[in-house]
């Protein structure tokens, strides 16, 4: 679903397949992944059809199915308008890679291995010209705590180890940092990519999320409850935290986005997508019909994916 970013009504609806979560806008299309974040509690990698990537085209609402074997468990924008798509297959043990699609044609471009695991998310990003490719979260196994900076053209690779286990990462192009959670840690870190030096910020939530760069702040979504952090995208200053007033419960974020002047965030327990104005921390409730796991900002306007409430 389209959302008008002034008036919050719908303006588009395009239907697609069921399980749909992680959403991003590439090359004047909207790419969706089914079948990929799920609740703590079911920690099960599925290889059975049902995670798959769609492409919706905007202009003309025509959804289409990219097939060829992809497994997707995490996502991230190419400049070029194409996608990146990280494979974690649960009927080859520790066999996983990330292709480039063509926005286009839909063609399979570059595809390079990345260390395995047993895991049912890979957070992504890209950014200094390298994709950044967090190991395999999801299946209670976070001894692995490596991010592979990948060379799009070569696939060389170079692995950075850390401390804590990196889930979703994001890219400050402002200031050349990765950041990324560590949902098991309750903590925030960023990574100057030049450097390799990094700060983490602890005890900022039980278990943040989804994060976003936007301006001069770093946005994080806590997992199991209603509320958004905001952090300095530089320097070392306290963090702050966006408080949602739904009575739904647990209410966890499971996806936040910038543009369009707001931040927005998804919690499918409310059945709301929720508008935050980064100058004054005012909120605004978009009440749904179904569950938004997703949420991204495009030329358009704000697209929120949905699941029924039998999914």
């Amino acid at each position: 679903m389209r959302l008008d970013p002034e008036t919050l009504e719908p303006a588009q609806v395009v239907r697609i397949g069921p399980g749909a979560d992680l959403v991003v806008v590439a090359g004047g299309y909207v790419w969706i992944t089914h079948g990929l974040l799920r609740y703590t509690g079911d920690d099960y990698l599925r290889d059975a059809g049902d995670r798959t990537l769609t492409r919706v085209d905007p202009s003309t609402g025509e959804a289409r199915v990219v097939g060829g074997g992809l497994a997707p468990c995490g996502i991230a924008a190419d400049p070029s308008g194409d996608v990146w798509v990280a494979n974690c297959f649960a009927s080859a043990s520790g066999a996983s890679n990330v292709v480039r699609v063509d926005g286009r044609t839909l063609d399979f471009e570059a595809t390079w291995p990345v260390p395995g695991g047993d895991g049912y998310y890979r957070g992504m990003a890209y950014g200094a010209g390298a994709l950044w490719v967090a190991d395999a979260s999801g299946a209670g196994d976070a001894r692995r705590a490596n991010i592979i900076q990948l060379n799009p053209r070569t696939g060389a690779r170079h692995s950075i180890r850390f401390a804590r286990h990196a889930t979703a990462l994001a890219w400050s192009e402002s200031y050349g940092d990765l950041w990324m959670t560590n949902f098991a840690d309750r903590s925030v870190s960023r990574m100057h990519a030049a450097t390799e030096e990094s700060k983490t910020f602890d005890s900022v939530a039980k278990n943040p999320g989804a994060l976003v760069v936007e301006d001069g702040a770093v946005w994080v979504g806590e997992w199991n409850a209603p509320a958004v952090l905001r952090l300095p995208a530089v320097g070392t200053g306290r963090a702050g935290r966006v408080s949602l007033p739904m009575t739904a419960r647990p209410g966890g974020i499971t996806s936040v986005a910038a543009g369009a002047g707001a931040i927005w965030a998804a919690v499918p327990d409310d059945s709301a997508v929720w508008k935050i104005d980064p100058k004054t921390n005012r909120t605004t409730r978009i009440g749904l019909r179904y569950h938004p796991w997703g949420v991204a900002v495009g030329d358009e306007g704000v697209w929120a994916v949905l699941r029924a409430h039998n999914e």
